[in-house]
């Protein structure tokens, strides 16, 4: 089976939280509260993958997930604003309930310090032995799928997801 890193596509004037405003999302998908009152989003046109800090999502998308992947996934509803208008909007932020030790550090290529997170990706090979449609992987917050998800999601049409190949995957 194959496997795809979800990363964030924003085409021109799509709706997203810029790098600033990620942290308290991060803050509030760990049920914590941030200090700043509001968090801004910019850009127009409607997607459904809006945030990459806390994995903010549509509630098309959040709708999606749940149907298709039930207790592997919870989301924390939360209110974001525009940044030009103050208009507030809905999104989800989707917290992926694998964790899976799935790495074979033997044949990847990866930068990990004495504290065991992967710092940087050359190459990634998984392990064969995967049962699970969507997955974070242990020490590394990002979230993956399997082929099937990942038509499942083109097929249902949910936008601002890109699917980067595993062997493809680097940072």
């Amino acid at each position: 089976m194959s496997y795809y890193l979800l990363r964030h596509e924003i085409n021109e004037d799509d709706i997203y939280v810029n790098i600033e405003q990620q942290g308290p999302l991060e803050l509030l998908s760990e049920g914590k509260t941030p200090r700043i009152s509001k968090i801004y989003y910019q850009g127009k046109n409607s997607t459904d993958y809006i945030s990459l800090g806390g994995f903010g999502v549509s509630y098309n998308a959040m709708s999606f997930f749940k149907k298709e992947c039930g207790e592997n996934v919870s989301f924390v509803p939360t209110v974001i604003y525009s940044k030009d208008t103050d208009e507030p909007l809905n999104i989800y932020l989707m917290k992926i309930n694998i964790e899976l030790d799935c790495v074979d550090y033997e044949k990847s290529e990866l930068f990990v310090l004495s504290d065991k997170i992967i710092r940087g990706v050359d190459k990634m090979v998984l392990k064969t032995d995967i049962n699970e449609d969507i997955f974070t992987i242990k020490n590394l917050s990002r979230i993956f799928i399997n082929e099937s998800l990942k038509d499942k999601m083109i097929n249902y049409g949910l936008k601002g997801f890109e699917f980067v190949p595993i062997e493809k995957f680097t940072f």
